[in-house]
């Protein structure tokens, strides 16, 4: 816990120097990271090269057909192997699409790839390894520092989310749904800034939130709903965009939305189940965040109409 929390101290207190210097602070050891999943699941593959087999989604319709009620559940276990996807939108208003493009397709999908089946390996060759089969990929000395490497890379991971929270502040205030606040550009590129007062307000709950929690449990259920929520309204938000902006024809936003919104609700039903269990934070931390922005929109255009009537008397 400690650890935890003096590496978020870091991670926020560095945000002020923008996402320029935090990338050559942190991308480094991402990319070791990366290739420390990827060495490490493709020598376990080497000895189950039947593995491989695993990418065939055969297997994952077969297991619905056969458990459905259990497959629907362990959906909600499941999604945590994508998370990350949901915040490449923030990747790439900081970074631009060919960068993102080229980590997620070149590094990070094909690290993440070969560790999953790594794991899946280590748990056919020794089935007692499902308690915890991605340390146990490690020899018993290397466990130890992985624990700390992870700690440090799961928190790192989170510069996206941070980075996304400032452009959703600015452009909530450009919309009349937040009051004006502090916010500095960090660069010459658009999109690269920092607002103080939000770096602020995320550091405290953050850090209440890990400590309140205490349990990584509670935290995988929070956030599965947190993820499974954001895909959806990420897919609303693109077919709508693909509507009115685009014109795209009816026929094919209802494509759109029958291929990826079957999906994601279904994640998202799966994760209500652990609503109880630490799902309930982000459902009410989106509710106080929309209360908020409603009531600022709300109180703004209400002043402005008595402001309105006032010098039309």
């Amino acid at each position: 816990m400690p650890i935890t929390v003096g590496v978020l101290s870091v991670l926020f207190a560095i945000q002020h120097f923008g996402t320029r210097l935090v990338g050559r602070l942190f991308g480094p050891v991402m990319a070791v990271w990366f290739a420390v999943l990827a060495i490490v699941g493709t020598a376990e593959i080497a000895r189950h090269p039947a593995i491989v087999r695993a990418l065939s989604p055969t297997y994952g319709a077969r297991f619905f057909l056969a458990h459905g009620s259990v497959a629907f559940l362990a959906l909600a276990s499941v999604v945590l192997a994508v998370t990350g996807a949901e915040a490449l939108y923030a990747d790439m208003g900081h970074f631009g699409r060919a960068p993102i493009r080229r980590a997620w397709f070149v590094v990070v999908f094909p690290a993440l790839t070969l560790n999953y089946l790594g794991q899946g390996s280590l748990i056919l060759r020794s089935p007692a390894a499902v308690a915890n089969p991605f340390f146990l990929l490690f020899p018993g000395w290397a466990q130890l520092p992985m624990v700390l490497f992870a700690t440090a890379a799961t928190v790192i991971a989170s510069q996206a989310v941070i980075s996304g929270a400032f452009s959703v502040t600015q452009q909530a205030m450009q919309l009349g749904f937040l009051p004006r606040v502090t916010i500095r550009q960090t660069s010459g590129q658009i999109g690269q800034i920092y607002v103080p007062a939000v770096n602020g307000v995320m550091f405290i709950t953050v850090v209440a939130i890990v400590i309140g929690f205490g349990s990584a449990t509670a935290l995988a259920s929070a956030y599965g709903v947190a993820v499974t929520g954001t895909f959806i309204l990420n897919t609303i938000l693109f077919l709508a965009v693909a509507r009115l902006l685009w014109k795209a024809s009816w026929r094919l936003i209802a494509l759109g939305a029958s291929v990826f919104l079957s999906v994601e609700l279904a994640f998202f039903a799966a994760n209500l189940t652990k609503i109880v269990h630490g799902g309930w934070l982000p459902l009410g931390v989106a509710l106080i965040v929309f209360t908020v922005l409603m009531t600022w929109r709300k109180g703004q255009h209400t002043v402005t109409l008595s402001a309105s009537s006032g010098r039309g008397r």
